[in-house]
């Protein structure tokens, strides 16, 4: 399958760099403390500060539920990006990410309502668990996964797909001796008065950091370690 789509990889330390400034920046503009971000997320805001200052690398579940958080396109957090009507990705110029979960390409563009991700997971490896609100859809592109969904696993080979509810808590893994390439599809929806966090207005104040978390409401939580 890799004729289906070359990649041009890019420094990881430099991506963590810009992922950490712009989770950083997102924060300050919502005027949100990290304690309040916390409750939103189910992260610990320990586990978030040392994303914004590029000490932890972030895996990609726990991007995309930043992304769906702050109400932004996942590829906005870890590429530059223009806002015309649609987005190309060229075979030759897909760039691949490195993360906690294994090796990543952001597919979609600068619209927050659907975010597709090419992930390759190493042999033996296990994602970490996330659960959100949406739907999300599995094609295995090469190799097998063992998807865990809820209290269910599902072995699936090579063309298999799958299509569920998100808000289960779902997790990916591989067998000991082989690698697998997947194509996730996952919707960005939102739970309401939960999130996305909107814009803090122009002129009023961030928080005072010892003020209450009433600037977000508890949402869907995924599993950080």
């Amino acid at each position: 399958m890799d004729g289906l789509c070359s990649v041009v990889r890019v420094d990881s330390e430099e991506v963590d760099r810009l992922v950490a400034r712009r989770l950083h920046t997102l924060r300050r503009e919502r005027g949100v403390t990290l304690n309040a971000l916390a409750a939103q997320t189910g992260f610990s805001a320990a586990h978030l500060s040392r994303l914004e200052k590029g000490e932890r690398q972030p895996s990609i579940a726990a991007l995309l539920h930043l992304a769906r958080v702050y109400g932004v396109p996942v590829s906005m957090l870890v590429d530059d990006q223009d806002n015309g009507s649609y987005h190309v990705v060229r075979s030759a110029e897909a760039l691949t990410h490195d993360s906690h979960d294994g090796e990543y390409t952001i597919l979609s563009g600068p619209r927050a309502g659907l975010a597709v991700v090419r992930l390759k997971l190493s042999a033996g490896k296990t994602s970490d668990k996330a659960r959100h609100p949406g739907e999300e859809w599995l094609h295995v592109l090469a190799g097998e996964v063992i998807l865990t969904l809820a209290d269910e696993q599902l072995s699936l080979g090579e063309a298999d797909s799958v299509h569920f509810d998100s808000s289960l808590t779902h997790q990916l893994a591989t067998p000991k001796r082989r690698s697998a390439t997947v194509l996730i599809a996952s919707t960005s929806a939102t739970a309401p008065m939960q999130h996305p966090i909107p814009p803090r207005a122009t002129g009023t104040a961030a928080p005072h950091p010892g003020a209450s978390n009433s600037a977000a409401t508890t949402g869907e939580s995924i599993t950080a370690r």
